[in-house]
């Protein structure tokens, strides 16, 4: 015999272990990851905004004011169709905008706030750094300042339209532009920041700082990697430390009641004596456990003896009990009455007659062919088709008494209202048998005669049956022509 496949006690303890601790690791890298990359973000951020109130506070704001006045004249001046944003770098109408401001560039402002802004960016840490004002009722941010290489270099009158971030600086106008944190293949992760500058209480332009955040991030992801192979190595060292105590205190003392109660099916002739040399001092469950079988043993040994005088008459038992499931009135092949049922029910409804409080129908069904099925292709054939037939009539017959009376012969007694339906109920059946015998899956045939009990003509339920006999037996021809 095939043994079973067994998943011991150890290697679940294992598997919870590894999982628990497993989990654990994950959760703390995932919080700690997150923590440090926020507390790592914040910074940057307030770090970012520092260095662009320190280029605002670097810049000259008579310049700032004087280099804005001439940019915005001459953008003001510009019809709408002729103003080109920066999404067109390159592009003629967009160098040909451009050139409006050719003048700004030889002007001494631009001269010294570029100069200021060059300076300003070899002493700090930013990757780009200019200076920009707002077009508050076309939603643009339009340069003033730009240190970037020549060829990335926005010039003066340049302008970005509002991006969804940029129009959050509606609800605060004193703190400037959103942080924002941005990673592209070109200049890969920056923190972006804008910060106003005021001329009293104006604001006359913003201090755009860009700072990038690679070597942070790496420095970051290296933390991370550190962090986990410490987790790591904490939680094997967990797993087998938990392993181990659970190891002593629970599967050790497991095995060792396994072990002893084998022992009972492998030495039967032996005295029931062995839990009780058995030693369990876990002071948990396991030792009660231990405890309670011993005390159990104690008990088997005390009414073994009862037990072995009572077998003869259990054996007694049971041959009552086979007796008695032998006459029961359910056939054992289909499930519905059997023909002693029959017979009870029989004088229940003759009694009926007598007081003339009786209604009811009996439906006489009979299989065809069944010893035709038998003797080609055998009994289990031929059984099939009585179990099918049995299924048929149940299901067409749901509120009747069905009983099997031979061996292909089914009688259906309806009583009460489903008198009422009962030729509806024939005629269904007859269709059922029919459409079950086309589908070909067991090919079942089965005639049906039905007749409703008459005061007028019949004395008793065998009236009743043999008149659905006769219409069974008529129907039966039929289906042979």
């Amino acid at each position: 015999m095939k043994s079973r496949f067994r998943f011991p006690l150890w290697a679940k303890t294992l598997i919870v272990l590894i999982l628990s601790v497993s989990l654990v690791d994950v959760v703390a890298v995932v919080f700690s990851a997150t923590a440090l990359r926020n507390i790592t973000r914040n910074h940057y951020i307030e770090h970012a905004q520092e260095v662009a109130d320190t280029y605002g506070l670097y810049l000259d704001v008579n310049d700032v004011k004087t280099l804005k006045n001439k940019v915005n004249e001459i953008y003001k001046a510009l019809p709408e169709e002729e103003r080109v944003n920066n999404t067109h770098w390159d592009e003629d109408e967009w160098t040909t905008y451009l050139s409006h401001y050719n003048e700004i560039l030889e002007s001494p402002e631009y001269i010294r706030l570029f100069d200021k802004t060059k300076e300003f960016h070899s002493r700090n840490d930013a990757k780009y750094v200019c200076l920009t004002y707002i077009d508050w009722d076309n939603r643009r941010v339009i340069y003033l300042i730009d240190d970037a290489p020549e060829d990335e270099r926005c010039l003066p009158g340049s302008f970005d339209e509002f991006t969804e971030s940029d129009m959050t600086i509606f609800d605060h106008l004193e703190e400037g532009f959103t942080p924002e944190i941005s990673n592209t293949p070109e200049y890969g992760y920056l923190v972006s920041v804008g910060r106003p500058i005021f001329d009293g209480n104006e604001i006359i332009a913003n201090a755009m700082v860009d700072l990038s955040m690679d070597k942070i991030l790496t420095q970051e992801n290296q933390e991370i990697l550190k962090m986990s192979l410490i987790l790591v190595g904490l939680s094997v060292a967990a797993v087998a430390i938990g392993y181990t105590l659970v190891s002593f205190l629970l599967i050790r003392p497991i095995r060792k009641l396994t072990k002893v109660a084998n022992e009972y099916t492998h030495g039967a002739n032996e005295s029931l004596d062995k839990f009780s040399k058995v030693e369990i001092n876990t002071h948990d469950e396991i030792k009660d456990l231990a405890d309670s079988m011993k005390k159990m043993e104690r008990d088997l040994n005390q009414f073994i003896g009862d037990l072995l005088s009572t077998t003869s008459k259990l054996e007694g038992a049971e041959k009552k009990a086979f007796e008695l499931k032998r006459i029961a009135d359910v056939d054992a092949l289909t499930g519905v009455g059997n023909k002693r049922a029959y017979f009870e029910v029989e004088e229940r409804i003759n009694e009926a007659i007598k007081k003339g409080k009786a209604k009811f129908a009996i439906s006489m069904i009979d299989l065809n062919d069944l010893k035709l099925t038998n003797d080609t292709f055998g009994h289990e054939r031929g059984d099939n088709l009585i179990v099918l037939l049995a299924k048929i009539v149940k299901k067409i017959f749901p509120q009747s008494s069905i009983y099997r009376v031979g061996g292909d012969e089914f009688v259906v007694i309806s009583e009460g209202d489903v008198v009422d339906d009962i030729f509806e109920l024939e005629k269904k059946f007859s269709d059922t048998v029919t459409r079950t015998k086309k589908r070909n899956v067991i090919p079942v045939s089965a005639a049906i005669g039905t007749a409703v009990y008459d005061p007028h003509i019949d004395n008793n339920v065998e009236d009743v049956f043999k008149r659905a006999d006769e219409l069974m037996y008529e129907h039966k021809q039929k289906l042979k022509k």
